[in-house]
């Protein structure tokens, strides 16, 4: 299946999500939207023609695109990276209080400066430094926070010929312009992506290859051990972003990812603070404003900014 035909199949939703201003559409019942905009209020949308049905073809046709598989009883979930660059996750079954949990994130080009999101030069100047320096960089924030879109604003930093290794699930980071560098991408589940790889497959791969930085994306309960795994082979310029709701509770979260996969129950404190140099936490506020609030000294226990303030 084409593009074309692709981007024919998800009209309905296109033709809603094309606004540059949309940050999210979102559906849980038939034939209504819920759309997120910048800097504005949440609005409902009436949606004609646009029910489970539709939802369902769509799921169907992105997942045989993308060498998925999908199916109401056996694979109800799905989460790929629409031709435009948006994400869709989608969630059809039983699971779902109204059988529907749907959701478009929008990545429209959008020039995000540091100084939108609440920093002054020399918070700006802190930042530009420690990615001169390599170090080692975790950026925490809630769902729906602006994380990735802080983490590309890190590595628009870097000159292009860094070897930038980058690590997904979901094509999300803006790593074309590398062209020393790699991009990796790994199966969701097992059983998922014909021809992925699984994330231990892929660090025995990436370790291989004479990365100078290594980036995830966000961490979860598949990748979190292998991310921390690379903090142990020496790697410098590490960076990712984690689902945190403050910057001293990453380690946890790291921790809780790790356990909940069935690896090795191995206390995990002493040595993130050890290797992992800074956290950016990026707060998102009403109306859509995202700043970031916190930068936190992992290894220093020390907070250089705190609620937006300079410490």
């Amino acid at each position: 299946m084409s593009d074309r035909l692709i981007m024919k199949l998800m009209e309905p939703l296109a033709q809603v999500y094309h606004d540059p201003n949309v940050v999210e559409l979102r559906q849980t019942r038939s034939e209504t939207f819920v759309l997120e905009h910048r800097k504005a209020d949440l609005q409902q949308l009436e949606a004609p023609g646009v029910g489970f049905t539709q939802i369902r073809r769509i799921c169907q046709a992105l997942a045989n695109y993308n060498g998925l598989k999908f199916c109401e009883n056996t694979h109800p979930k799905l989460s790929v990276t629409l031709p435009e660059r948006h994400r869709f996750e989608c969630l059809i079954g039983p699971s779902a209080l109204t059988g529907l949990s749907m959701a478009v994130r929008c990545k429209h080009p959008y020039e995000v400066r540091f100084e939108d999101m609440g920093l002054g030069q020399k918070m700006i100047d802190y930042i530009t430094e420690a990615m001169a320096k390599r170090w080692n960089i975790a950026i925490s924030g809630s769902t729906n926070t602006g994380k990735t879109t802080l983490l590309n604003k890190l590595l628009a930093l870097l000159p292009a010929n860094e070897r930038v290794v980058s690590c997904e699930d979901t094509p999300e980071l803006e790593v074309e312009r590398f062209w020393n560098g790699s991009a990796l991408f790994a199966s969701r589940e097992a059983s998922q992506g014909a021809g992925l790889q699984t994330w231990p497959q892929l660090f025995d791969h990436k370790m291989r290859i004479s990365p100078d930085r290594i980036i995830f994306s966000e961490i979860s309960v598949q990748n979190a051990y292998s991310a921390l795994n690379v903090l142990n082979t020496g790697a410098k310029g590490w960076m990712c972003t984690i689902h945190a709701d403050r910057p001293e509770m990453v380690v946890d979260r790291f921790q809780s990812n790790i356990d909940l996969s069935g690896g090795v129950a191995t206390p995990i404190r002493g040595y993130f603070n050890e290797l992992v140099d800074v956290i950016f936490h990026i707060t998102r506020f009403e109306r859509g404003v995202r700043q970031i609030t916190d930068i936190y000294e992992v290894k220093n226990e020390k907070f250089i900014l705190k609620n937006g303030k300079l410490q």
